[in-house]
């Protein structure tokens, strides 16, 4: 069972994903171009995930870190004192199971051990990217120089790219039967190791991640909200983002109805939602009307909570 989650956001001035340095004073922003030689913003699938992780500390879940030299570690609870695991050495099934229990990423997004072991991520996403061009908009700021003569104080004028008043869609795939098992990537057996209620718990903490989705470049001078606007999730059987490529919203505004009603109709799907936030779309009488009980974007999320209890 797969939870396929379309959505739309929407930018007002951010530099989300920094770009490789082009050295002097301009700060560049990563963008990719269409056959037209048109740019689009763009976020890195890396970039989103690591967003995702951070978010997922914020309401509260353990993440896993590196340690002083650089090595991947997590934290757990060894004989009621929390310590953290040398990763050079073979975890054995005793602590995999502490590891899937107490460090949700690792669970959610997949891991490579140094010793031996890993797992595919459960948690899919594609790129972040505008779907209307990027402008040549840039925002300034003065970096000051130490001088030893007051008289000689100044300062460099810094350009950074900036996307402006633009849409940006992404797709994030869940495989839900893999999330709390471990996986042999080999035979594809699985090995459940979180309880039902212990795995609920943790699907229903990655939904409430998504609907409080945040994290960027820039955000100090730039905060910017990258949570869902416009939000389409379907319950189905198989990983195919078949909802990606039917996101558009024109110059105006409109978000492209059609093109997520034939896109539903040629996917079998057990369950549909569609969210959207008030105030954000032009077009957002016309969606309501056009499809079956539209409700909010959180809405739409906690309607796929507890996906284990109303299966059964």
């Amino acid at each position: 069972m797969f939870l396929n989650i379309a959505y739309i956001t929407k930018v007002n001035i951010a530099s989300l994903n920094g770009s490789e340095g082009t050295g002097g004073n301009l700060t560049v922003m990563k963008k990719i171009s269409n056959y037209n030689g048109d740019e689009f913003a763009y976020v890195s699938g890396q970039a989103l995930r690591r967003y995702l992780k951070e978010t997922l500390m914020q309401l509260g879940e353990t993440i896993s870190s590196v340690d002083k030299d650089g090595n991947p570690t997590f934290k757990v609870k060894i004989k009621e004192k929390e310590e953290f695991v040398d990763l050079n050495k073979s975890i054995d099934d005793d602590l995999k199971k502490k590891m899937f229990k107490e460090v949700c990423d690792l669970d959610l997004f997949g891991y490579m051990l140094p010793k031996g072991g890993r797992r595919w991520s459960p948690v899919k996403v594609t790129p972040l990217v505008s779907l209307l061009p990027y402008k040549g908009e840039y925002d300034y700021l003065t970096r000051k120089k130490k001088v030893d003569n007051d008289e000689e104080k100044s300062g460099n004028i810094v350009q950074i790219e900036i996307d402006t008043m633009n849409f940006m869609r992404g797709n994030i795939m869940i495989n839900i039967d893999h999330i709390g098992c471990d996986i042999d990537e080999y035979t594809y057996e699985s090995k459940k190791i979180l309880e039902d209620t212990e795995k609920n718990q943790r699907i229903n903490i990655l939904l409430d991640a998504i609907k409080n989705f945040n994290g960027g470049a820039k955000q100090a001078r730039n905060l910017e909200d990258i949570s869902p606007k416009f939000i389409v999730i379907a319950k189905q059987k198989t990983g195919n983002p078949f909802l990606l490529n039917a996101l558009n919203v024109d110059a105006d505004g409109n978000i492209n109805i059609e093109n997520i009603k034939e896109a539903l109709q040629e996917h079998k799907v057990e369950d549909t939602q569609i969210g959207i936030s008030k105030g954000i779309f032009a077009n957002e009488d016309d969606v309501k009307k056009s499809f079956e009980n539209v409700t909010t974007v959180a809405n739409a999320i906690d309607h796929f909570k507890d996906l284990l209890k109303s299966d059964k």
